[in-house]
C-alpha cells in the first residue's frame, strides 16, 4: 500500500466538494487576540469541511483550541476554561452542539474498551442472554457485564488485571490469577453462542471471553447478521480501527487511536435510531424548525496515520457532513487540505511573524495566492502528482486576501 501511494497508483480521494456560497450559514469569531493572534476576525462556513492551515506557530491552535472551542463550549453552557481574548462569537445558534475531538486519553480504567465505547457490548450481552443455557439458568444481560453484577470475576472486578500501584515507578497491571484475564466467573464462560463467518466451514462456539478477544474485523464478519451489533461496529471499521480487539483496554491506545475511537463513538451515536440527537432533530423537523447539526473540531487527526488510514478517515468525516454536521480541522496534511471545502490560512510566518489571516477560500483559490506558503506547497504537490497548475497570481474567480493587521 505504501508503494502504491508513493507511486501515484492510489490516491486519497477528494470526495464530493461542497461549494461555499453567500447563503451558506457561518460561524463568526471577531477580534481574536490570544497569544500571537493580531485582532483576527474570521468566518467559518458551516456544514462544510473547513481546514485551518499555516506553518507551525502561525496561530492555528491559539485560534481554534484556545479561543473558538472554549467560546463555543461556554455558549452551550458546558464547563470549560476561559476563552482566549476576543470580542464576540456569532452564529452559534446555527448549531445544536459543539465537540472538540483531541488526542487526549479516553480513560484510565482497564474496563473500558472499544466494544463498550461504541455501544456494541450492550447488544452482544443481549445475544448471550437469549442463548438456551442462559434461559435455562435464568441469566439476564447484566450477568455478562464486566462493570457490575455478580457474573464478573470477584478478584479483579471484571478488569482481567490486578492493578499494582508503584510508589516511584509506573503502575503495573498483572493478569488476574483467578480468571486468567478472562474477566468472568467460570459458570458464565460456559454460556456460548454459535456464529459463522462467510467462507468458514463450520460455526464457532464463542463465550464472552472469546468475543472480547476477537478483532473488530473478525467480529464484524461473524456478527454480520446481527443488525444492532454490526451497526455499532461499523464506525470502528470506517475510521480504520478494525485491527483492535473488542476487549482491548483503552489506556493502551495511542493518541491517534484514541482520537479516532472518539470519532467512531460519534458515528455510532449518529447511527442509532433511538439516539437523543436523532430524536431532537426529528421533533424539530416535525415542528418545521431548521435542523441543527453538531460542530466537530479536530486537532491534526492524521497524525501518525498511513496514507490508506487517512483515506478511511476522510470517508468517515464525509459521513458526518452528509448527516448535516460541520467540521473544522487543524491540519498540515496536503491530501486533507486538497480535499477540504474551505481553507483558512494563517501566517505568514510563525511566532511574532504570524497571527494573521493570509488567505481564505477553496484549495484552488489558495493555489493562486502569491505569498501563501500553503499555496506554494499545494502547487508543488500537484506538480509531483503530474497535475497541471496555474502560476501564482494568475487571475481566477474569487480570492480573499486578508488586509494586514493594523
Amino acid at each position: 500500500l505504501t508503494g502504491a501511494y508513493l507511486g501515484g497508483r492510489k490516491q486519497i480521494g477528494m470526495g464530493f466538494r461542497r461549494m461555499v456560497t453567500d447563503a451558506t450559514p457561518r460561524l463568526v469569531l471577531e477580534g481574536a487576540r490570544e497569544h500571537n493572534l493580531r485582532n483576527v476576525s474570521v468566518e467559518f462556513p458551516l456544514q462544510r469541511l473547513v481546514t485551518v492551515t499555516g506553518v507551525s506557530g502561525s496561530g492555528k491552535s491559539s485560534l481554534i483550541q484556545d479561543v473558538l472551542a472554549p467560546a463555543l463550549m461556554r455558549s452551550f453552557g458546558k464547563s470549560t476554561e476561559a476563552p482566549g481574548a476576543h470580542d464576540r462569537l456569532l452564529g452559534a445558534d446555527h448549531l445544536g452542539d459543539a465537540i472538540f475531538v483531541d488526542q487526549s486519553p479516553i480513560g484510565k480504567t482497564a474496563r473500558s474498551n472499544p466494544a463498550s465505547y461504541v455501544g456494541a457490548w450492550d447488544s452482544l450481552r443481549e445475544l448471550f442472554a437469549t442463548s438456551p443455557v442462559s434461559r435455562q439458568r435464568g441469566y439476564t444481560a447484566s450477568k455478562f457485564s464486566f462493570n457490575s453484577g455478580d457474573g464478573r470475576c470477584p478478584l479483579c472486578g471484571g478488569s482481567g488485571f490486578e492493578h499494582v500501584e508503584m510508589q516511584f515507578l509506573s503502575d503495573v497491571y498483572l493478569r488476574c490469577q483467578d480468571c486468567d484475564g478472562k474477566r468472568y466467573r467460570a459458570e458464565i464462560l460456559e454460556v456460548r453462542i454459535e456464529r459463522q463467518a462467510v467462507g468458514e466451514l463450520r460455526p464457532r462456539a464463542l463465550n464472552v471471553a472469546d468475543v472480547l478477544d476477537l478483532t473488530v474485523s473478525e467480529a464484524a464478519a461473524l456478527f454480520a447478521g446481527d443488525r444492532d451489533v454490526i451497526r455499532a461496529l461499523q464506525p470502528l471499521v470506517d475510521v480504520g480501527l478494525e485491527y483492535l480487539r473488542l476487549g482491548q483496554p483503552v489506556p493502551t491506545l495511542s493518541g491517534g487511536e484514541s482520537q479516532r475511537l472518539k470519532l467512531a463513538g460519534f458515528l455510532a451515536e449518529a447511527a442509532r435510531s433511538g439516539s437523543r440527537a436523532g430524536t431532537r432533530q426529528a421533533a424539530a423537523s416535525r415542528q418545521g424548525l431548521p435542523r441543527k447539526g453538531t460542530l466537530f473540531l479536530f486537532d491534526e487527526p492524521t497524525t501518525g496515520l498511513h496514507f490508506d488510514d487517512i483515506a478511511k478517515l476522510m470517508r468517515a468525516l464525509r459521513k458526518l457532513l452528509e448527516g448535516g454536521h460541520s467540521l473544522i480541522v487543524i491540519e498540515h496534511n496536503l491530501d486533507v487540505i486538497r480535499a477540504s471545502d474551505w481553507l483558512i490560512d494563517l501566517g505568514p510566518e510563525g511566532g511574532e511573524g504570524g497571527g494573521q489571516i493570509v488567505a481564505e477560500g477553496t484549495p484552488e483559490d489558495l493555489r493562486l495566492h502569491p505569498t501563501s506558503l500553503t499555496g506554494q506547497a499545494l502547487r508543488d504537490y500537484d506538480r509531483s502528482l503530474g497535475l497541471g497548475v496555474l502560476a501564482a497570481g494568475e487571475p481566477r474567480q474569487r480570492l480573499t486576501i486578508a488586509a494586514p493587521a493594523r
